[in-house]
């Protein structure tokens, strides 16, 4: 399964790899099933076990990278990655896989980066246009609390108006009660 050259080379296992690209082994193990069925091939031992060479593993990373814009997909990733590294290694049932798998052109890439822009420009400029929606809201009933508030204060002020007045005109009374009774 493996020739002269790759014996030479350092094997890492999917521990190994996930160590060195600091990711979860089963991420390397997703990422390695999804390269393969885009028609990369993975080494593999007489158990199946995968064995990862220093190329595959600068792969891995190039994939971890570009998966990390906003604008490309994991698929798509890997997509790019295996149509700019294929190399004769293959199988003839991954080449014939491959043969039939569409890829993306840079144009098509560079046509779904602009509509992934305008995209998120019309969301950005919708999230604007609520949230200044919603500002105004919130200014209105800042408004319609603040004169209810108001009107309350007021109301209050009338009623404490109205209380001390009581309290002097019962008070005046008291006070004349008391003068007439000694006059």
């Amino acid at each position: 399964m493996f020739n002269d050259m790759d014996m030479q080379e350092k094997v890492y296992s999917a521990k190994e790899v996930s160590v060195l690209l600091g990711i979860q082994n089963t991420t390397v193990r997703k990422y390695a099933q999804l390269l393969e069925k885009a028609g990369y091939h993975i080494h593999k031992n007489e158990l199946g076990h995968r064995g990862f060479f220093n190329k595959d593993v600068l792969i891995l990373r190039q994939i971890i990278e570009l998966a990390k814009h906003p604008d490309m997909s994991l698929e798509n990733a890997i997509k790019v990655i295996v149509s700019t590294n294929i190399e004769g290694d293959m199988s003839d049932r991954d080449t014939k896989e491959l043969a039939e798998t569409p890829y993306i052109t840079k144009e098509e890439f560079e046509e779904y980066q602009n509509k992934q822009m305008e995209f998120q420009k019309a969301m950005f400029e919708k999230q604007e246009k609520y949230m200044q929606e919603l500002i105004e809201r919130l200014e209105k009933q800042e408004d319609y609390i603040q004169n209810k508030l108001e009107k309350r204060d007021q109301l209050l002020l009338e009623h404490i108006r109205d209380m001390q007045a009581e309290k002097q005109i019962a008070a005046s009374k008291e006070k004349n009660k008391w003068w007439k009774f000694w006059n």
